[in-house]
């Protein structure tokens, strides 16, 4: 294992340190103080283009590509996030065969990856909310098919509420309402909130945190994006902070997930360029709040 980590760090150090040098810089805003930032390239890139979450222990990255069925899971250590583990191929032949090809955001509740996937079957589009274990990355084999009518664009973010383990969950494009489940009642729904102000159009991810439910927002306007907050008492959404990535015309604003850590950094977001490799940033939550 010490050999395959250092052969897998003599050809990405390279790769990486192009990367650093010729990438445009992110940097702070008066809303979104940086602390630090994690870049991935090559192999490692493809496994965390999507989707990221933690329980405080581990982060845990999805990707995706379509086209070639491949979907997969990572494992990461909060501190510092150095690889752990990795699973090619999460999806599993039977949901293949189903049309479902893409994992999007994910979140870590009682020992459980919840993620958003989708596909196409007959034409129409599909989504689920399917679930791996946080140890071994592998599909428990739970699969819940979401409503084709509430969800005919996909289902690109979900979120589990750890305080009342409900999950929640809205269409890609254009959503009015955010829907909600129990994940202790097979995924029963149990609330329809309409979207107070507004539509939730473009969310890539999010989490919760302190009661609050944080949203990464993959706007195109200017050269940032954004993170939101949803209110599930009255569905009403607010601006909490606008990110300057660098690079708005290859960037797009993917998962967020939200846990306080030692490097003072509270909101890791993560923001995919597709010319370069992944970047997770790192921020604090001072200065975020308005």
């Amino acid at each position: 294992m010490k050999i395959f980590r250092a052969i897998r760090y003599l050809i990405v150090l390279p790769v990486l340190l192009l990367t650093l040098v010729f990438t445009p810089k992110a940097g702070d805003t008066p809303t979104a103080p940086l602390v630090g930032q994690d870049t991935f390239v090559l192999a490692d890139a493809l496994t965390m283009g999507q989707g990221i979450t933690t329980d405080g222990e581990f982060y845990y990255t999805s990707g995706s590509i379509a086209k070639l069925r491949l979907t997969s899971l990572a494992k990461y250590t909060f501190n510092g996030m150095r690889f752990v583990s990795q699973k090619i191929g999460a999806l599993p032949q039977s949901l293949l065969e189903r049309g479902f090809r893409h994992i999007g955001g994910i979140s870590a509740y009682n020992g459980l990856i919840y993620a958003a996937v989708e596909g196409k079957a007959d034409g129409h589009d599909i989504a689920a909310v399917v679930t791996f274990d946080c140890a071994t990355l592998e599909c428990t084999g739970n699969v819940y098919d979401l409503p084709s009518a509430q969800y005919d664009d996909g289902v690109p973010w979900l979120a589990v509420d750890r305080d009342t383990g409900l999950l929640y969950a809205s269409r890609w494009r254009h959503a009015d309402t955010v829907y909600v489940y129990d994940t202790a009642n097979g995924m029963a729904q149990v609330r329809a909130i309409p979207v107070l102000n507004g539509e939730l159009d473009r969310i890539q991810g999010g989490e919760f945190y302190n009661g609050t439910l944080y949203l990464s927002h993959d706007t195109h306007e200017g050269d940032t994006k954004q993170i939101l907050t949803f209110s599930p008492a009255d569905g009403s959404i607010k601006l909490y902070a606008e990110r300057n990535v660098g690079d708005m015309e290859h960037c797009e604003a993917e998962g967020l997930t939200v846990w306080p850590s030692p490097d003072g950094s509270v909101f890791h977001v993560l923001d995919y360029n597709k010319r370069i490799g992944v970047f997770v940033r790192h921020y604090a939550e001072s200065g975020l709040a308005r």
